[in-house]
């Protein structure tokens, strides 16, 4: 008999510790131990379905305009940090009438009379004119423009 060697007639891997992998291939599938509980697959699933209708019921709500607030709320923030980026030559006047327009913008998401697609431009804008975290004033101009243009156009009719 050689030593360390398994009994006669008996598997040369019953005497390990653990299951080699080839064991477990060559096994029935009957014998085979699952590699996650039952729960798992339908537990999961269940989670990933929930959440991607989630996804499609706030993107069909911010559609809609039904959370008016929350993205006024969000350009309400927007407006502050723009606030504290502009450059000291931007005069008083630039900056009020900045906040004026925005504050008109903010009142019109917040009744939903704006949609999401109409605003797309100016967050574009905004994102390229803070992206040096620095608001000139010919970019102070810019934003105003443009959001005194949105301001402008025609109310959304439901």
């Amino acid at each position: 008999m050689i030593p360390g060697a398994p009994p006669e007639g008996e598997h040369p891997s019953a005497t390990l510790p653990f299951r080699r992998p080839a064991d477990y291939y060559s096994s029935p599938v009957g014998e085979a131990r699952p590699l996650f509980p039952r729960w798992v697959p339908y537990g999961c699933g269940t989670a990933s379905i929930i959440l991607l209708l989630l996804v499609f019921a706030l993107g069909a709500a911010f559609s809609s305009g039904a959370l008016g607030e929350l993205l006024e709320l969000m350009f309400a923030s927007m407006q502050g940090e723009i606030d504290k980026m502009f450059t000291p030559d931007v005069n008083a006047a630039q900056k009020a009438a900045f906040d004026a327009e925005m504050k008109k913008m903010r009142d019109s998401i917040r009744t939903n009379r704006l949609t999401l697609d109409r605003m797309q431009p100016l967050l574009r804008s905004m994102r390229e004119v803070a992206s040096d975290e620095r608001v000139t004033p010919a970019e102070a101009e810019q934003l105003t423009r443009e959001i005194h243009e949105i301001n402008n156009a025609p109310a959304r009719t439901k």
